[in-house]
């Protein structure tokens, strides 16, 4: 089974949570869209988890270009923000998920089992 997550977040604190979190599964994180991008072309992961607002970018765009590719639309994508205007992501968007940030633990970790 494939247990890579790619994790896009720029905030060092919160990837470092997240790995400590998801510590039975392999997690690769990236702090851009560059980065992500480079690490995508390589390796393909069982679930990405993206931030919204990044330095070089937008994990709103990440995902629809992930959903857009016919070879990596079926890897499940859930999206972070901090941004209180998550429904209207989701009514927009294409990820599988989304989730609010500050999130519960065991929230992220259940959204993660269900999608993978």
């Amino acid at each position: 089974m494939n247990n890579l997550i790619y994790v896009l977040e720029d905030n060092a604190d919160i990837l470092e949570i997240i790995t400590m979190i998801l510590e039975d599964f392999r997690i690769e994180g990236f702090g851009t869209v560059s980065e992500f991008s480079a690490g995508f072309s390589r390796h393909s992961p069982a679930l990405c988890l993206l931030d919204v607002m990044l330095p070089d970018g937008n994990g709103l765009e990440v995902c629809q270009q992930i959903k857009e590719n016919p070879s990596t639309a079926h890897i499940p994508v859930i999206v972070m923000t901090a941004n209180s205007s998550i429904d209207k992501m989701k009514e927009k968007g294409t990820a599988d998920d989304y989730l609010a940030k500050p999130f519960d633990i065991d929230d992220l970790t259940q959204r993660i089992t269900n999608l993978i």
